[in-house]
């Protein structure tokens, strides 16, 4: 997607407004649905010298937008905050990389500030992993932060510190990556226990469906689509995908809660797509609930789409 970056004007709040209110983007920031364009209107002051708006767009549509507030605070102004959306179909194709890239340059080359800071949802992987890309460090969690998708959810303090001054650091924070490489292998009869404690962690078991049985009948078929990913010797995440001659599929997708933001999804799913090529598998389907918004966009964000078709199923087996 070709984007081009630039400071918003008064004439892009309409769309800013727009942007903000889709609900794939509202669930991720601290709004309530259903704001008026006058809401918006006056949330934005385009002429704030210490509120610096930029925004995103290719072609005619405005795609994304960031706001960089400098603290005013006498003993603070080294400190800014910021706040940043993509639209939900420009998601996964640069837009986020292209306004934090211009953010991070305002802020070191031009602004002179040593310190950025933010508050994400810990469940808003793809926006954790972007700003980990950027230097970004997770300082601490807020518990029960923000009442979402009607329950109550933590998030993170992330800040980054001006490449300048990290040397400066008395007690620099210990990596939340845990500069760890995981190992994939085929899954082994004797990792039953360890993969179904793995699937429980993470919510993935659910009572119309017998995990037990589901690992029997895949070890049957040892089409080595079964995956692992291990950590010192330790499985801690999982990848069930199949090949029936027509579509591949996967199932089970699942890394340990304390693991998680650091890649290892993607990892088993680019060991699991590499071995289905092999296969001269065409296509790759697969199913999420609908209301499980964070995974439909961490596959949107592999390439995945939304295919226009209605799932269908029958059960054979109590």
């Amino acid at each position: 997607m070709e984007v081009v970056v630039r400071h918003a004007e008064q004439s892009d709040l309409k769309a800013i407004g727009e942007l903000l209110s889709h609900p794939d983007v509202t669930r991720n920031t601290s709004q309530i649905p259903y704001r008026s364009q006058s809401y918006w209107d006056n949330m934005f002051d385009i002429n704030d010298k210490n509120h610096i708006q930029l925004i995103a767009h290719s072609g005619n549509e405005v795609v994304g937008h960031l706001g960089l507030i400098i603290n005013q605070n006498p003993r603070r102004k080294h400190c800014a905050s910021f706040g940043i959306t993509v639209r939900h179909n420009a998601q996964g194709k640069g837009v986020g990389k292209q306004l934090m890239t211009t953010m991070v340059d305002l802020a070191d080359n031009w602004l002179n500030l040593t310190r950025i800071e933010l508050d994400v949802y810990t469940d808003n992987h793809h926006a954790i992993t972007l700003y980990e890309r950027f230097g970004f460090e997770v300082e601490g969690e807020s518990r029960f932060d923000t009442f979402q998708d009607g329950k109550l959810v933590n998030s993170f303090r992330m800040s980054r510190i001006s490449p300048d001054y990290k040397s400066e650091l008395s007690h620099p924070l210990p990596s939340r990556i845990k500069d760890q490489n995981l190992t994939i292998r085929n899954f082994d009869i004797a990792d039953t226990e360890s993969v179904l404690n793995l699937w429980q962690q993470c919510n993935l078991t659910v009572p119309q469906n017998n995990p037990k049985k589901d690992i029997k009948r895949k070890v049957a078929i040892n089409d080595g689509l079964f995956l692992v990913g291990l950590i010192n010797g330790e499985i801690v995440a999982s990848v069930m995908g199949g090949y029936e001659g027509h579509r591949g599929w996967v199932n089970y997708l699942a890394v340990c809660p304390q693991w998680q933001r650091n890649g290892f999804g993607r990892e088993l799913m680019a060991d699991l797509e590499k071995r289905l090529i092999a296969m001269d598998c065409p296509k790759i389907n697969l199913q999420v609930r609908t209301s499980n918004q964070q995974v439909i966009a961490f596959y949107h964000s592999l390439g995945y789409k939304t295919d226009r078709v209605t799932s269908l199923g029958k059960r054979l087996i109590d």
